[in-house]
């Protein structure tokens, strides 16, 4: 039977590294900090909307895991009801290139866009909790934070040479931005879909034989307690909160590149290289990382890349003659931040009690909502008052984010906590 569940494992260690590396180069196409802001200030001109899509894309996430979370233990086969779920969110991208071809005009294909690109991270956060307890079933603990830094590795490599095409639709001159961002989306539409092949093999070595059943009022009634009884959780927020901010500001880092140095579209297009790049480096640091010093040394990591990155941009507003390639360095810079979440996620799995994973999933969502709105403020700081102000105040939630992340458990403080509640678990039995 051991044998048994190690080729599961196993097979399911390699079936997740498949589907997230088509998923993260479908979303790596769409990244607000890329194609998306491109899009937006192509067709309005509005850095505040590219700021509506950081918030949108964040805000959804977090209400997404809020309307998950409960069913995550309620469900017995976990990876075949993710797997019609999946379906339906990756078939999203098509439709935000629908009215692009059929001659919408370009106020009206942003306004249909945000909306479908809410929808998609809608589904992709209420799929949050239920996705992180099936990763708790169906891998080995060490291999977790391994097997998503592989994702995003792997994702790069894909993106790489998807990237070749992007490249060539956002610079050609023989499409207009019409044409050009409809087939950017169905590129992402593709390769959503195709990582659709990957999940279909994940099996569930331990099917939930008696799946609780979901009591919302319950469930939510409990999150003061487990936050007033839970220090390592309170420390993670101290970090998360001023996170939000840092991450929001670098999502313009493309557009301040284009309007800074004044590029022309194949310029710009090839910023869209550099964060495919960047994820790629950040995929192989943070997973390697992850395995080696744990979750924290990851949100560390994430967190000097922001400060580094936002001190490069004003250094290039100050300084413009530094041109294309100090751009491009600081773009790659920011992709590699963006793997972030690998770090506060698996942290989270990390510091949770048994049975409690979704529960410190949906306590993390509660306390983000509100700082969610960072980027649609920073979008708005940005129109009023310029980017160096909105790379300031980045900068300094980012040192913030610094000094508290570097209070987090250790790896070995964390196996030291477990062995410590699981001992007192036998005590009281």
């Amino acid at each position: 039977m051991d044998k048994k569940r190690e080729k599961i494992f196993k097979r399911n260690y390699f079936a997740l590294i498949f589907e997230g590396t088509f998923f993260s180069s479908g979303v790596a196409v769409i990244a607000t900090s890329g194609a998306v802001s491109l899009f937006i200030n192509s067709m309005t001109g509005s850095k505040t909307l590219v700021g509506l899509a950081v918030t949108l894309q964040t805000l959804c996430v977090l209400v997404g895991q809020l309307s998950g979370a409960p069913f995550a233990r309620a469900i017995r086969r976990l990876p075949e009801t993710l797997l019609k779920i999946m379906f339906v969110e990756r078939t999203i991208p098509l439709f935000m290139a629908l009215p692009l071809f059929l001659g919408a005009t370009g106020n009206l294909s942003v306004g249909i866009f945000l909306a479908l690109f809410a929808l998609f991270w809608l589904f992709e956060g209420f799929m949050n909790a239920p996705w992180g307890e099936m990763c708790v079933r169906v891998l080995k603990p060490d291999l977790r934070g391994h097997m998503m830094g592989m994702q995003t590795t792997f994702g790069a490599i894909a993106s790489l040479l998807v990237g070749l095409l992007l490249t060539w639709l956002l610079a050609t001159p023989t499409l207009d931005d019409f044409y050009r961002f409809g087939f950017v989306f169905l590129l992402a539409a593709a390769a959503c879909q195709t990582s659709l092949i990957g999940m279909s093999f994940v099996r569930d070595p331990a099917p939930l034989k008696n799946p609780e059943k979901p009591s919302l009022r319950s469930y939510y009634a409990r999150i003061p307690s487990v936050i007033r009884s839970n220090k390592p959780l309170r420390q993670v927020f101290l970090a998360r909160i001023p996170s939000f901010v840092g991450l929001s500001s670098v999502t313009f880092m493309v557009v301040f590149g284009v309007s800074t140095l004044d590029l022309s579209d194949l310029q710009a297009s090839w910023l869209v290289y550099a964060n495919i790049a960047g994820g790629l480096i950040g995929g192989i640091l943070m997973g390697e990382a992850s395995r080696r010093f744990g979750n924290r040394a990851i949100i560390l990591l994430s967190n000097i890349g922001v400060l580094i990155a936002l001190c490069m941009a004003l250094i290039l507003a100050y300084f413009p003659a530094l041109g294309y390639i100090w751009l491009f360095a600081t773009c790659a810079l920011v992709s590699l931040t963006m793997s972030n979440w690998i770090g506060f996620f698996n942290y989270l799995l990390d510091i949770a009690p048994k049975g409690m994973h979704s529960v410190f999933l949906v306590v993390d969502a509660c306390v983000g909502i509100p700082f969610g709105f960072a980027g649609y403020i920073l979008g708005g700081v940005i129109d009023s008052w310029g980017f160096v102000t909105a790379f300031i105040i980045g900068g300094i939630f980012t040192v913030l984010a610094i000094l508290f992340t570097s209070r987090l458990l250790s790896k070995n403080q964390i196996r030291i906590l477990h062995d410590f509640s699981e001992n007192r678990t036998d005590d009281q039995k």
